[in-house]
């Protein structure tokens, strides 16, 4: 594993793209209301590269650079999330991605919440805005991964903690 392809995506996504339409009016999950919030997964939007739901109101995916990370090839979209907060959007993934487990970090003065499947495969990673750790801020970003062949528990743990893990 090169630790530089890890430092410079976890950069990526520590810092964000820069997207013209981040100030554009989105909406929220307040404004999107629940019934559309809690649609079925028959009439969901997917993530293109994981086949995985997508939360209303996430802008256009952005394309992470592949890399590799531990022995595996990543590949990543990364969306803008919708102007909900990030125990709304954590919740909102626990409810759609049945099956997947999820670990909870505070890294880089951000909350971040992974969602991964058990073969190691396939993960979100729903990053908050800028805050005190235990702050239920505004959700920066929504990630998704694709990882063959797949990774340990303890490494998707490490990357949500935006360390290099590797068994």
């Amino acid at each position: 594993m090169m630790p530089r392809t890890i430092a410079a995506l976890a950069l990526a996504v520590c810092l964000g793209f820069s997207s013209p339409a981040r100030n554009a009016a989105r909406p929220t999950a307040d404004s999107i209301g629940r019934d559309v919030f809690l649609r079925s997964e028959s009439q969901m939007a997917a993530d293109a590269l994981t086949g995985l739901p997508l939360i209303p109101g996430a802008g256009a995916p952005v394309k992470i650079p592949d890399a590799r990370w531990c022995k595996s090839a990543m590949q990543a979209n990364f969306y803008k999330a919708s102007d909900s907060t990030v125990k709304v959007t954590a919740a909102w993934y626990a409810s759609h991605l049945r099956g997947f487990k999820k670990t909870h970090a505070y890294a880089s003065g951000r909350w971040d919440d992974t969602f991964y499947n058990s073969s190691g495969t396939l993960f979100v990673l729903v990053m908050g805005d800028p805050g005190t750790e235990g702050q239920n801020t505004q959700t920066y970003a929504v990630t998704y991964y694709r990882v063959q062949p797949g990774v340990s528990e303890r490494s998707i743990i490490g990357l949500n903690q935006q360390k290099v893990v590797c068994p």
